[in-house]
């Protein structure tokens, strides 16, 4: 019994891991709706929590933001705007209206 009970806690606790996506703490950023990790190349995804163990930061693969797209569900990815700062859905130009360029991004979905 006591070999089950621990091979139940090991592969629960692999599971777990796995569901952790671990993050660079120089690649956060966050606002006041959400935290912004940076995939490189201007590419952002979010999340609401962020969490610490041991090991560092990371984020469960359940609370980042995804959306349905043609091929199934997909991270949402959202480029910044280099002038206001601001998070846009990649292809889409900045939205706002105070910042001084409209800076479009040409990106390839």
């Amino acid at each position: 019994m006591k070999k089950l009970l621990l091979i139940s806690l090991f592969a629960f606790s692999a599971l777990n891991a796995a569901d952790k996506v671990y993050i660079d703490e120089d690649e956060l950023k966050s606002s006041q709706d959400a935290f912004y990790v940076h995939l490189g190349h201007n590419v952002w995804m979010h999340t609401n929590h962020i969490n610490r163990d041991e090991t560092g930061l990371y984020v469960y693969e359940h609370n980042i933001a995804r959306s349905m797209t043609m091929t199934g569900y997909e991270y949402e990815k959202k480029w910044r705007c280099p002038y206001c700062y601001s998070y846009w859905p990649q292809g889409t130009a900045c939205q706002n209206k105070d910042c001084p360029s409209r800076y479009k991004m040409s990106v390839k979905k």
